[in-house]
């Protein structure tokens, strides 16, 4: 069930985060910042980490969330690109 509330905490903080960037108003803005508080809270409660360092590791992103790679070659061949992704 622990990892289940995480997931949910990070859902919140994408929608979160992606509202921030997209959203119209001050009160679209202040509801996207709620959201983004409670998902922090959520992870600090499940976790154990100090609220400031789950705020400082969790909402420091802008911006439409994106996953994050590491491209460790890319192959370029006949104008299309061949990206290869170890994890």
């Amino acid at each position: 069930m622990n990892d289940k509330w995480i997931e949910f905490a990070i859902r919140i903080q994408s929608i979160a985060q992606a509202g921030l960037l997209y959203g119209k108003d001050k009160y679209d803005k202040e509801r996207y910042e709620e959201l983004r508080e409670i998902a922090a809270e959520m992870i600090a409660q499940k976790t154990d980490i100090p609220m400031d360092k789950v705020r400082d590791l969790f909402c420091n992103e802008t911006g439409y969330q994106t996953p994050k790679v590491d491209t460790r070659a890319a192959v370029f061949v006949d104008g299309k690109i061949l990206l290869v992704h170890e994890e």
